[in-house]
């Protein structure tokens, strides 16, 4: 008698990446949040706090497109699982850390396990769906950001002020406690990068991928590209500016750690609004006009944060904030896959993150210089100013307006973008 195979005890692929996302984005708001309260701890004034807050950019801005390389040939669930690994030692590191070198250290090494995550995972979103699916699956994969970090502030927050609870005003701020805490957490999203199952197997050679390579520039020299790119850059520039400076803002103007984390709370709860309504959203206005609102409704409140410290305003500008965000990244996700070269997804999106880091590396660096002269209020009023800019650009360069990822036109090479298994062979087909 033949035996009967088990079921499968595995989970369908999407499912996990977004819990996975999940949980790294609430270790990731968490940790950087409490980052920035370590290195004071440690003697660290501003300029300390940029450049850890610079470290965490840097090292993923030389390895990014190599990252987009190795997913557009087939390995991109071997760097999800880096990745998460290399997120709960950072965090570990972070936590025992002695010395701000050790912390700028830590936080490097958070920013490559994020970006070969970061880079994996949106990646495989237009290489394993349905054109039709790519919108809602950004959307889906940013609400798990969004909620991520709707569970990490308050988390780091709670746990922070709990072991601070007899500390007096004006002392410096406990963390161990709270970043352990936080590895704790993102040891719980490693094993879901294992657990899934592939929705194919499929590798290039190193032939086969050389042969349709495009070059840096190339892909930057992609209409819409660069308006893209910048448009991601300052908004994830000022989510950083955000998590990185309001703590410091925050004890200037008296504002406790429990009111930091519960504005920083406030604008992801906003995200996670905009990202769940996004599908009814694209239907009820036009495409356009919330790519320009994600930076021009966000770039006022950003840069008025410094001068009130009502609790009531600050908490709306930050919902203000959160929701226009909430909109920004995963429409230029969408619009970066569109228009770049099919065999080039993922080397297009990592220019995109490339982009971003070195925003995350000049901005916080810049920024931390012009606190020490000026004091941390300057850092969001360059912000805020930033976000305009990048509202007009986008305004400019969408006249003709983006298309729509299931409505593709033909690649420079004139293959059709949905064709991305061409030139490729199948190992093993997937679930066996």
């Amino acid at each position: 008698m033949e035996r009967l195979r088990p079921r499968s005890l595995r989970a369908p692929w999407f499912p996990c990446l977004v819990v996975a996302t999940l949980l790294s984005h609430a270790v990731l708001a968490g940790v950087r949040t409490l980052i920035s309260y370590r290195a004071l701890a440690l003697g660290g004034d501003a300029v300390t706090v940029g450049l850890v807050t610079g470290a965490f950019a840097l090292l993923p801005l030389v390895v990014a497109l190599h990252i987009g390389r190795a997913v557009d040939r087939g390995r991109g669930v071997l760097v999800v699982r880096l990745g998460l690994i290399l997120t709960v030692a950072a965090v570990l590191v972070a936590a025992a850390s002695p010395s701000a070198g050790f912390l700028i250290g830590a936080s490097a090494v958070l920013g490559l396990g994020q970006i070969l995550h970061t880079v994996a995972c949106q990646s495989l979103i237009p290489l394993w769906s349905p054109p039709e699916k790519v919108d809602d699956r950004f959307g889906q994969l940013t609400l798990g950001v969004s909620a991520g970090q709707l569970v990490g502030f308050p988390v780091a927050g709670s746990v922070a002020t709990l072991t601070n609870a007899g500390a007096t005003t004006g002392e410096q701020v406990a963390t161990t406690p709270a970043l352990l805490v936080m590895a704790g957490l993102a040891a719980l999203a490693v094993p879901l990068a294992f657990w899934f199952v592939p929705a194919d197997r499929i590798r290039v050679s190193r032939a086969d991928a050389s042969a349709v390579r495009q070059s840096t520039l190339a892909i930057l020299g992609t209409r819409g590209m660069k308006p893209a790119v910048y448009s991601s850059l300052t908004v994830l520039t000022g989510m950083d500016l955000l998590m990185a400076y309001l703590p410091l803002l925050g004890q200037s103007m008296g504002l406790g750690v429990g009111a930091v984390t519960m504005l920083l709370t406030a604008r992801s709860v906003a995200s996670v609004v905009s990202r769940a309504a996004m599908p009814l959203l694209l239907r009820a206005v036009p495409r356009r006009v919330l790519l320009v609102s994600a930076t021009l409704a966000s770039g006022a409140p950003m840069a008025l944060v410094p001068l009130t410290t009502d609790i009531v305003l600050l908490t709306v500008m930050m919902l203000v904030v959160g929701f226009f965000w909430g909109l920004g990244q995963p429409l230029t996700m969408s619009w970066v896959t569109t228009v770049a070269d099919p065999h080039n997804r993922a080397a297009a999106l990592s220019v995109r993150l490339a982009g971003n880091r070195i925003g995350q590396v000049v901005v916080p660096l810049a920024a931390g210089g012009l606190a020490g002269i000026t004091g941390a209020g300057a850092i969001f009023h360059a912000g805020g100013l930033l976000l305009l800019s990048s509202a007009l650009c986008t305004l400019v360069s969408t006249r003709e307006p983006p298309a729509e990822p299931g409505r593709v036109a033909p690649s420079r090479h004139g293959v059709h973008p949905t064709d991305v298994t061409s030139r490729r062979t199948r190992r093993r087909p997937a679930g066996r």
